[in-house]
């Protein structure tokens, strides 16, 4: 086992994939960091400069509801030498039931991980409770596990569903998924006061206008607070899907919400379940890598550039980083756009068996939104 993987030093003027190994060949933890998962989360503190990594599956026959932290994720900040730093994370409270294809979203400002539904087996059953991990970068004091009990109808249980985070208003949003059954949801739900501040949690289901997407698991969504919009591209509802919509009113603050039905120019992704993905929101630009299709197990990295619709027509741009990673899906993503990079981590991977094999590798793609870098 390699001891101190390190990250590779970066040319930040161009779109790089480097590779992390974190070296393991079996589904428990390793010494350096967790062992190969899918279906896990990660979320991105950028005043630590940690990703949280939260539960996920070994495909297997387990499920997991530990907590890692990864020490100098973004690469720009270390020297040539810096060395990859995993961290097991050990909570108080009573942590969240052992799960997969859940939801985390994160507050920066107040260092809080909520935690949303599902499946608490190895495929079900779907969950739907709601937990926050308090101190969650560490750095206010201990990590602690609360869950909430939000008033309200409830959301029907379910994994695979999509989740964002309104920082601006602290509201949960959340996008169909499956219900453990064979059944695909394609309903929107938020949960107000979502980190388990400024009083009691509340549920809402939206009805928005206009035509509504097909129900679908594994999508991608990303979230614009400035424009209150949500994006949702892909996942799968037994049939992969490549289209893309967006939802203004999104966060449930306004009396009207709505869908709209985008046709962006370019030529588009094949479609895909699976992805992981990054969003930034400055230049609404939707980053995706990977994913799952018809062909099998994808390795590209596409960029949807006015991806909410308010600044212009949306438009599809393939990346070609220099060094390509490994075919991936069910793995997850955290971007930062102070440096551009985009991070991913974990998955079934293309090296081995698709039915019964994790993975636990990463990859920084830098010059991730896919803009030249001003001089």
């Amino acid at each position: 086992m390699n001891k101190g993987p390190r990250f590779a030093s970066l040319i930040l003027a161009t779109i790089l994939w480097t590779g992390l190994s974190v070296a393991s060949s079996s589904a428990q933890w390793a010494p350096y960091g967790p062992g190969p998962r899918a279906q896990h989360t990660s979320v991105y503190d950028s005043a630590t400069d940690q990703m949280i990594v939260f539960g996920g599956t070994d495909l297997g026959s387990i499920n997991y509801n530990d907590v890692w932290v990864n020490l100098n994720v973004i690469t720009s900040t270390c020297t040539p030498t810096c060395e990859l730093q995993w961290k097991f994370e050990t909570p108080a409270g009573t942590p969240p039931s052992a799960r997969s294809g859940h939801s985390a979203v994160y507050d920066s400002v107040n260092s809080r991980m909520t935690v949303f539904g599902g499946a608490q087996g190895f495929s079900s059953p779907c969950a739907n409770d709601v937990w926050v991990l308090e101190n969650a970068n560490g750095a206010g004091g201990m990590p602690s596990w609360n869950p909430l009990s939000p008033g309200g109808a409830l959301p029907p249980a379910r994994t695979g569903h999509s989740a964002a985070y309104d920082p601006v208003n602290n509201v949960l949003i959340i996008v169909g998924g499956s219900d453990c059954n064979g059944g695909y949801l394609g309903d929107v739900w938020v949960m107000n006061n979502a980190n388990g501040l400024g009083g009691p949690p509340k549920w809402k289901q939206l009805a928005p206008a206009g035509a509504v997407p097909p129900g679908r698991a594994y999508a991608a969504v990303a979230y614009n607070s400035s424009t209150n919009s949500l994006v949702l591209y892909g996942g799968t509802n037994g049939t992969e899907l490549a289209d893309v919509w967006v939802l203004v009113g999104a966060n449930g603050t306004k009396k009207v919400s709505s869908w709209s039905k985008k046709s962006p120019a370019g030529t588009a992704p094949s479609p895909r379940h699976g992805t992981a993905s990054g969003y930034d929101a400055a230049n609404d630009r939707l980053i995706i890598n990977s994913g799952f299709s018809t062909t099998g197990i994808l390795g590209d990295t596409w960029v949807l550039s006015n991806a909410t619709g308010a600044g212009g027509t949306p438009t599809w741009t393939a990346l070609s980083p220099t060094h390509v990673g490994s075919d991936v899906y069910f793995h997850s993503g955290i971007y930062d756009p102070v440096s551009n990079e985009f991070v991913v981590f974990g998955g079934i991977s293309a090296r081995a068996p698709v039915s019964t094999t994790a993975d636990d590798h990463m990859f920084v793609l830098s010059g991730a939104n896919g803009l030249a870098r001003s001089k």
